[in-house]
């Protein structure tokens, strides 16, 4: 926090000064006899005005960090740790691709002769464009050979996904290509949990298909039926000034609605470009078709105004001329600081001053080291990435050198909407379709993060823009406290022993922001000194409206003119690999269960209480949890041949906080593309070829699932002793309210797992943390000596804070690009 002077200029002191100065000549002249009581009030005011100096000039010499012998924050001679945020030249197996190796790949590919993709700034639909690079993990066992037992690093390879629209039959085919860097050849991925290659309708969203929808569809639309759109809503797609002319909102549809797995359909919503432009929908959409890989031969296929279906653009202009279907008229609206679905501030301000939030000071410095994306912190160290395609994922999370977890990663996050409309009711959105991690970027201190965040960039390969690209501040990493204790006792009383011992739950946090258009989702890693590592998903951003009439109310609440939320929900998909003690694991529950016993103190007399029994799952099948209330039970993992002292299990429990059930019924509509949200957990034995739960195709593929993940357990294996990965289903169902305006917000919106220490450690790991206090008599044996306070060297000092080099605002005015596309194409959404 920096202090600043809230002093008079200089000038206006001078004349306060003079004034003073007559004014007391005045009253000593007119008064003689009070002369004595003047001059001591001379003196006083004197002295004041000296002190109010001193104090200024201590003010103004803190706020420089000039004060002789005081330290300042964050630069203690003890600090010895840092932070390399730079590419290393021989990345490790968790490392994301290099921008050197996306784009020595990106050579690669435009020159085989097979493959022959495009330059990404002149590709187009019709020919072979390259549409996503990443990094393509290696065998777990090749890379714990070379973790553990010193055996060579398994080779780098990335994963490429390409659309041929030059193929007479179009497809996207995914390659594996290696060795990095010098890629010597690309081979098509092979598995037989997924088929390669994919239906070309399947295809992920695209800018250059958004763009062709743009060019063909809108243009078309509007020649046709731009009067109606200007006499219903004011204005139009085109013919219009460009900061009143409609936008598109789109929403494609599944297969299995459509009932074919060749066929591509979309609606494409009309909107105000308010800000924010999805909360400003009108009842007019277009279903059209994107068959094929030839923009030219998109179509649209039906008319959706008014509350009613046209099953052409001609039999919707009749209707409309011949006066069969009713007429909309809605009041244009633009762009207003005051308009409900702005980020303005409005309103009375509070505080009614500007008086600045609490902040995070790091008085010592960091405490966690970060180099060639690992991270290490108070006996803690793992590894990070952010895929382009499912965002973020943590590798090799070890405590004090024991390993808990190989892989925690976010699989896939979805939401389904319902409504009235035919364009929100099939709204089912599967984020992978989007690309997760292209979506992370951007975190501003002091909003996102704390200010003594570190920020971390991440680099991508286009879509549009054949040079990787750097994306500002797509992590941060930040240790704070939780504001609450993480243990505490008080002993207050001579019998009790007369002490206090506690520490605040101080963590270290990973974060990612995903915006996916207009929901953002914050997802962090959390990891506690008492040996707890803890996942956490929050919810935020604008809720998706539509066009309100009557008939939508079973679906949500109006709000605004013309304006309803539709309920939704929630689904994030995460696979947590465990390894507890080494890679032979055992999962088993620890089920509640009431018992009648006899109440001894009174003879004949039953009475009822809790007992748990040990319930080992021996294949996948059986391993399947739904859950229910009236089974309460632990879900713990640990190794059958690694024991405590006394014979116990030695483990770590999984404790699921943010779960939902998915109400939908099986394999009907799109409810087979998020087969993974019909259980709270599922485990699995390990298998190199279930890196995910889901696939970059989800969004249409809902009639044959390109990844169907109940193949991941229909096999039944055995999971006794073996190398177990448990996928983790959290979610919410979310009933729209007036206060989820303009945005909805994060409290009450956090869905938590925990992973925590079961008999691991001998006692809880904490105590050896010098962020403990404890507070006892100096001398027991008379305790009216006093008490004294043990910090464990983390005495309280002063020192100043360290000025900002380059502050945030002074960055964003000199490269704009680093939060908002100012200047340059960034190449993706």
């Amino acid at each position: 926090m920096v202090y600043r002077s809230s002093r008079r200029p200089v000038q206006d002191e001078n004349i306060y000064l003079t004034r003073f100065d007559k004014d007391l000549k005045t009253d000593v002249v007119s008064d003689k006899h009070h002369g004595t009581i003047h001059f001591w009030q001379i003196c006083s005011v004197i002295l004041v005005l000296i002190c109010l100096g001193l104090t200024v000039a201590i003010v103004v010499l803190s706020t420089s960090g000039n004060i002789p012998d005081t330290p300042r924050c964050g630069t203690s001679k003890i600090n010895r740790n840092f932070v390399d945020l730079s590419e290393p030249d021989k990345p490790g197996p968790f490392h994301d691709l290099t921008k050197s190796e996306m784009k020595k790949l990106r050579e690669f590919l435009e020159n085989d002769p097979n493959i022959h993709v495009e330059p990404a700034e002149t590709a187009r639909m019709e020919q072979s464009a390259l549409y996503l690079l990443d990094l393509y993990p290696a065998k777990k066992a090749d890379v714990i050979r070379y973790l553990d037992n010193s055996g060579p690093q398994p080779i780098r390879q990335a994963r490429a996904i390409v659309f041929r629209g030059d193929l007479s039959s179009p497809v996207v085919e995914e390659y594996i290509c290696g060795p990095l860097p010098e890629v010597k050849k690309c081979s098509l991925l092979k598995s037989d949990k997924r088929r390669n290659p994919v239906e070309f309708a399947l295809r992920p969203i695209s800018l250059v298909e958004n763009e062709a929808i743009v060019d063909v569809l809108l243009r078309e639309i509007d020649r046709k039926v731009g009067f109606i759109l200007k006499e219903s809503y004011g204005t139009s797609f085109y013919n219009c000034f460009p900061e009143e002319c409609l936008t598109m909102y789109t929403t494609p549809m599944g297969t299995n609605l459509v009932g074919d797995i060749s066929m591509r359909r979309s609606w494409v919503w009309a909107v105000y470009p308010v800000e924010y432009y999805a909360l400003h929908p009108l009842d007019f959409a277009a279903l059209v078709n994107c068959d094929g890989s030839d923009p030219r031969k998109f179509s649209v296929d039906k008319i959706w105004y008014h509350g009613k279906m046209h099953e052409s653009v001609d039999d919707f202009i009749a209707a409309y001329n011949s006066n069969k279907t009713g007429k909309t008229r809605v009041r244009q609206r633009f762009n207003s600081q005051d308009a409900f679905s702005s980020l303005h501030q409005r309103g009375d301000l509070l505080p009614d001053q500007p008086l600045r939030p609490p902040t995070l000071v790091e008085p010592d410095g960091i405490r966690y080291t970060l180099k060639g994306r690992q991270i290490e912190y108070l006996g803690w160290s793992f590894y990070f990435r952010l895929s382009a395609l499912t965002g973020p994922s943590f590798w090799d999370i070890r405590y004090k050198g024991e390993r808990i977890a190989y892989e925690l990663s976010l699989s896939e996050f979805a939401v389904f909407y319902s409504a009235h409309n035919p364009m929100q009711r099939t709204t089912d959105f599967v984020d992978s379709g989007a690309l997760i991690g292209f979506h992370a970027k951007s975190l501003v201190p002091g909003a996102d993060c704390p200010e003594t965040a570190t920020f971390i960039n991440q680099s991508f390969s286009g879509q549009v823009v054949s040079e990787p690209l750097e994306i500002s501040r797509a992590l941060c990493l930040f240790e704070n406290n939780n504001g609450y204790p993480l243990r505490r006792h008080l002993s207050y009383t001579k019998g009790e022993g007369g002490f206090y011992g506690g520490m605040l739950d101080s963590v270290l946090t990973i974060r990612c922001a995903v915006t996916i258009i207009n929901y953002d989702y914050i997802l962090d890693l959390i990891l506690h000194q008492n040996g707890v590592i803890e996942s956490r998903v929050m919810s935020t951003g604008y809720i998706l409206p539509s066009f309100y009439t009557s008939e939508e109310r079973p679906y949500g609440f109006q709000t605004e003119e013309n304006f309803f939320g539709p309920v939704h929900h929630h689904m994030f998909h995460f696979k947590v690999d465990l390894d507890i003690s080494g890679v032979s694991n055992r999962y088993e529950t620890l089920d509640v269960s009431v018992e009648t016993v006899d109440l001894r103190s009174a003879k004949g007399t039953s009475y009822y209480q809790t007992r748990f029994d040990r319930n080992l799952k021996k294949t996948e099948k059986e391993a399947l949890f739904k859950f229910n209330f009236d089974k309460p039970k632990y879900h713990v993992v640990h190794n059958e041949h690694v024991k405590t002292k006394f014979g116990e299990l030695k483990g770590y429990r999984i404790a699921l906080d943010g779960m939902s059930k998915q109400p939908l019924p099986e394999n009907e509509n799109n409810e087979g593309t998020i087969a993974w949200a019909r259980h709270q957990m599922v485990v699995t034995k390990h298998n190199d070829e279930e890196p995910l739960s889901s696939s970059s195709y989800a969004m249409l593929d809902s009639l044959n699932p390109v990844v169907n993940f109940t193949k991941f357990y229909e096999d039944d294996e055995n999971i006794v002793d073996e190398d177990l990965v448990f996928w983790i289903t959290s979610g919410m169902h979310h009933i729209t309210r007036s206060e989820d305006l303009p945005l909805t917000t994060t409290v009450g919106n956090h869905l938590t797992f925990f992973l925590l220490p079961f008999n691991y450690f001998k006692e809880c790991p904490s105590v050896a943390s010098r962020d403990h206090i404890r507070i006892s008599h100096k001398n027991p044996k008379d305790q009216k000596e006093g008490v004294k306070v043990e910090r464990n060297g983390n005495q309280f000092h002063t020192c100043s804070l360290p000025p900002v080099s380059k502050e945030y605002d002074d960055l964003v005015e000199e490269n704009p690009d680093i939060i908002l596309e100012s200047r340059h194409v960034r190449g993706f959404f």
